[in-house]
């Protein structure tokens, strides 16, 4: 695992799910994470337990909108705004955010504003919401907005240069990549791709006929996303490749 950062592989692992977006219940308890950025491509999500990990924000699971539940106690939310996130997340009842910097911070009426900014949460750090509660955090808890993003400081003339530069460099990097010619690329790829599989490479000529270039596109495409796969398949353990194996089958007899 990359350090801090939970990744899809290791999602899928985790889950058995065949595929991200097929995943409704993850639980990471306890696993030093420090980057959720994955759940951005988990849509079905209900239920998330994360608690005693290094998150430091909440704002991944705003794209959720079918989380249901979200345990993320001991962690490092330090800015209590940050459940300004969760706000329309319509369908959140259970959120346990207690033992977060962020509550301490907060003092007295840290229970009072969540519920404030979070007023359809049946459960809040375990403990039931009731209406009297829920009415007080009306009257006494605090309105909160999203968290303002550090604003980049203003680079020196030097650094300006250094930057545009820099920009330079970029910009004629990509466009020197757009001047590449696909059918070369494509070429280049496949006998790459063909040599990792022990395959004898291909005559440039075969590559450049007529029949050959209607489909460039799409076959340098498939070059592409197939060198990518060999190569993780090199990172992933057995029970990601049992899931990949899973998948490959399912793919194959619906073809």
């Amino acid at each position: 695992m990359e350090t801090g950062k939970l990744t899809g592989p290791i999602v899928l692992a985790r889950t058995r799910a065949p595929d991200l977006e097929s995943v409704k219940k993850l639980n990471c308890w306890g696993s030093e994470i420090e980057d959720m950025s994955v759940v951005r491509t988990m849509p079905n999500l209900e239920i998330c337990s994360v608690s005693v990990n290094d998150i430091a924000t909440l704002e991944d699971f705003s794209y959720c909108p079918n989380l249901q539940e979200l345990y993320i106690r001991k962690n490092k939310i330090e800015d209590l705004s940050e459940i300004c996130y969760l706000k329309n997340l319509q369908n959140l009842r259970i959120l346990w955010l207690a033992d977060n910097p962020c509550e301490e911070k907060a003092g007295a009426k840290y229970r009072l504003t969540v519920l404030r900014n979070l007023p359809n949460l049946q459960k809040l750090d375990n403990i039931v919401v009731q209406d009297e509660e829920r009415n007080k955090a009306l009257e006494e808890g605090e309105e909160l907005n999203l968290p303002v993003k550090e604003e980049v400081p203003e680079e020196t003339p030097a650094d300006d240069n250094g930057a545009k530069s820099k920009l330079t460099t970029i910009g004629r990097k990509d466009h020197e990549e757009e001047e590449f010619d696909p059918v070369t690329l494509s070429w280049e790829e496949t006998n790459k791709i063909r040599e990792q599989l022990g395959l004898k490479p291909l005559p440039f000529a075969k590559m450049t006929s007529p029949k050959h270039s209607i489909s460039i596109s799409t076959k340098a495409r498939n070059a592409h996303i197939l060198q990518a796969v060999l190569i993780l398949i090199k990172e992933l353990d057995r029970d990601s490749l049992e899931i990949i194996d899973m998948c490959i089958k399912k793919k194959l007899e619906s073809m």
